[in-house]
């Protein structure tokens, strides 16, 4: 694979859940030879805040950068090569996975993102409703990427591809074929988040399994 895959680690609650599951993702990119680059930020406070500032992290590396990246969440667990994003370049501007094969049910990770003008405005439309997000105390980044995907899949020109759901599943669903198997943390500032949005506590714990 030669597509760049990019993210970000911020610990919270005195746990290392994230700098845990860096070291552990750095590890199997290196065994699948995933180029990467995995940086250490600044925590915001909360675990909220933190998933709110994925989309202003992805725009800066992507400019820095200026080729095609891959953002993966930090938590994932990579459990196969990676060689579909390669076939993106010069195809796609934007290519998510998607659950159940509808835009609705797309994931915030893995997203492949080329380097163009047209992404560099989908960014900031990610970043100025997260930005809302994060003055309201509601929602995540995941909830802001849906509306801007259905705004820009409608766009002439934006050119967005959608993978599988076999390509990367929720924890307890992966099997020998599995690509990317889904982190799903467990800190209190999440949890605590996820109260405010009405998930009861068995959905909770669902949502909060921690370190596998």
């Amino acid at each position: 694979m030669q597509t760049e895959v990019i993210s970000f680690y911020s610990d919270i609650d005195s746990k290392t859940y994230y700098s845990d599951h860096a070291k552990r993702l750095t590890e199997q990119l290196k065994r699948f030879n995933v180029p990467h680059d995995i940086r250490e930020k600044p925590s915001l406070g909360t675990y909220q805040k933190n998933c709110l500032s994925k989309p202003a992290f992805i725009y800066q590396l992507l400019v820095e950068k200026q080729r095609p990246v891959v953002w993966l969440d930090i938590d994932s667990d990579v459990r196969r090569p990676l060689h579909i994003f390669d076939q993106f370049e010069g195809n796609a501007d934007l290519a998510v996975t998607c659950s159940v094969n509808k835009l609705h049910a797309a994931k915030a990770s893995p997203i492949y993102i080329a380097f163009n003008s047209k992404t560099l405005d989908f960014l900031q439309h990610w970043m100025f409703m997260t930005r809302q997000m994060m003055n309201n105390g509601q929602w995540f980044d995941h909830e802001a990427l849906i509306g801007i995907l259905h705004s820009f899949y409608q766009r002439e020109g934006f050119r967005m591809k959608f993978i599988g759901p076999e390509y990367c599943v929720w924890p307890g669903n992966e099997n020998e074929n599995s690509i990317i198997v889904m982190g799903l943390a467990d800190v209190d500032s999440k949890k605590e988040a996820l109260k405010k949005l009405g998930m009861n506590e068995e959905l909770i714990a669902w949502q909060s399994p921690g370190t596998k």
